[in-house]
C-alpha cells in the first residue's frame, strides 16, 4: 500500500527537522560566520549548522 502523492507531501510538510547550529568565539570575542553558497539563503552569512538526517545522532551530526 502507498500513500497518495498529496498525503505524502503533507506528511513531509508536517514532520518537524532537527538542526544545529553553533556559536564558535575565540579569545577576542570574534564569532566564526560562513557565508552560505545555496538558495534559498544564498549569500547570507550564517554560525555552522545544519540539519540533524534521520537515525543520525547529535554526536554524528556535529561530527559532519
Amino acid at each position: 500500500m502507498f500513500l497518495r502523492q498529496e498525503d505524502f507531501a503533507a506528511v513531509v510538510r508536517a514532520t518537524p527537522l532537527i538542526s544545529l547550529d553553533f556559536i564558535v568565539e575565540n579569545g577576542q570575542g570574534e564569532i566564526l560566520l560562513g557565508q552560505r553558497l545555496n538558495r534559498p539563503a544564498q549569500g547570507y552569512w550564517f554560525v555552522p549548522g545544519g540539519r540533524v538526517c534521520k537515525d543520525e545522532t547529535l554526536e554524528a551530526a556535529f561530527a559532519r
